[in-house]
């Protein structure tokens, strides 16, 4: 099983015999080889029953993540204490693609022939960034000599486990269409090692170019639970290409359903990735 959870712990569109909200603790591991499913009392939502679910779920599997990623800022403070009290490392984060799927499954699925279900929330975990931070330059330490737009099908994808990668996190696509027209960005850096470890650390979660007044577009990486991060600036005429290619980069995420991918390499040429991530944005 995955080293990596994914946890989401939260009330309900369900009221039980007394009229309280239902909380439910739901947790797997990022292919869902394992799920945790448990309610909490209405009196008992604190970081301690937490600790002691997670402090079973461990015992029961037999695994120990080396951190649980959620994404639910209501509850930062009690996910992260009952994290810490069980030993364990939690991580707000924005790539818990995986819960975000289960939870709209089960919103679609199980919630609605519950007895007392109330009208289903249609975002049942928002991924979207209300108040997001201004952007900050990628460290100058970490900057990229170039970047590259390229395109692979989704059915590319299948053996990509067997890739030669030293930082990676790839995701389940084949759900889409083996002709699914997937882009990414390749970042070619010298230091390529040092980027993809630096990459690993703040959780990539998608790529935008985001146009700005006065011809300018950015290259942003959204990272972690709100972080964003300029990885190119691009200024019209001079990076009319460029820009070009990044409106076609938009588009093409609009027909993969979001998913798109980051990879750092150190030549161009070379087959091995010192980093590759599988990324998407909530269209």
């Amino acid at each position: 099983m995955s080293k990596i959870w994914e946890l989401d712990f939260y009330s309900r569109p369900l009221l039980d015999a007394n009229n309280k909200k239902v909380w439910e603790l739901l947790i797997c591991d990022r292919e869902r080889q394992f799920e945790w499913i448990r309610e909490c009392p209405s009196n008992e939502v604190n970081s301690e029953w937490l600790a002691k679910q997670l402090t079973e779920c461990v015992e029961t599997t037999g695994q120990t993540p080396i951190k649980i990623r959620f994404f639910r800022p209501s509850m930062t403070n009690i996910i992260i204490r009952g994290c810490t009290l069980a030993g364990i490392t939690g991580q707000a984060s924005r790539r818990v693609f995986t819960m975000s799927s289960w939870l709209a499954e089960r919103m679609a699925s199980i919630y609605p022939n519950r007895e007392g279900f109330q009208s289903v929330d249609p975002n049942p975990l928002p991924l979207k960034v209300l108040a997001a931070q201004d952007p900050k330059p990628i460290p100058d330490a970490l900057m990229g000599q170039s970047w590259i737009l390229v395109s692979l099908k989704a059915g590319d994808f299948t053996d990509a486990s067997e890739w030669s990668m030293d930082f990676s996190e790839l995701l389940d696509i084949s759900h889409l269409e083996p002709e699914t027209i997937v882009s990414g960005i390749i970042i070619i850096s010298s230091r390529a090692t040092a980027l993809a470890a630096w990459m690993s650390g703040v959780d990539p979660v998608f790529i935008k170019f985001e146009r700005l007044l006065g011809d300018r577009t950015q290259m942003l990486l959204e990272a972690s639970a709100d972080a964003r991060w300029v990885l190119a600036n691009l200024q019209a005429p001079k990076d009319k290409n460029a820009i070009a290619q990044g409106a076609a980069f938009e588009q093409s995420k609009q027909n993969s359903q979001g998913y798109h991918f980051l990879a750092v390499q150190n030549k161009p040429e070379e087959e091995h990735f010192a980093g590759f991530w599988m990324l998407k944005e909530v269209i």
